[in-house]
């Protein structure tokens, strides 16, 4: 593969992108993967080309080694804290509204409170879940999508 003569389609085209750095000079990417391949596994890359381009890049067994499926055991066990990380900051979330809540709040008060974006999101992750546990209230249930719907925190009379 020494040979290899790269050619530019749109030779213009190509010399505007690689002047702003948006691509690298013609034919560096088989020089790379030739040089890399080499120096890492030790074997040459094949470059096939029919109907679909393929490249063959040799891996050295330590390579292999490094791309098996992970362990079961350690995913679980990451999950599970990720998942117990997830719920105390939905937690402290559920807390900080209804703290912030004790006075009526508009959805766009208590959105910049939190500090989120995504009022639909924002309604389906906290919102709902706080109004279907009966934790927060409408101050005009008959009227939910009102643009001066508020919110309030109900009052425990446990």
């Amino acid at each position: 593969m020494s040979s290899f003569e790269p050619f530019a389609k749109n030779p213009p085209i190509s010399k505007v992108f690689r002047e702003i750095g948006l691509a690298d000079e013609l034919g560096s990417g088989m020089r790379n993967t030739f040089k890399y391949t080499k120096l890492y596994s030790g074997g040459a890359p094949e470059f096939i080309e029919g109907d679909i381009f393929r490249t063959v890049i040799p891996l050295a067994p330590i390579a292999g080694e490094k791309v098996d499926p992970p362990d079961k055991h350690q995913d679980r066990t990451q999950d599970r804290t990720q998942d117990r990380t997830q719920d105390r900051t939905q937690d402290r979330t559920y807390d900080a509204i209804l703290a912030f809540c004790i006075e009526p709040r508009s959805k766009v008060e208590i959105l910049e409170y939190c500090g989120y974006k995504s009022s639909k999101k924002f309604t389906q992750n906290y919102l709902r879940p706080l109004l279907n546990e009966g934790k927060l209230k409408m101050t005009l249930p008959d009227k939910p999508r009102s643009r001066h719907q508020k919110y309030i925190t109900v009052k425990n009379t446990e």
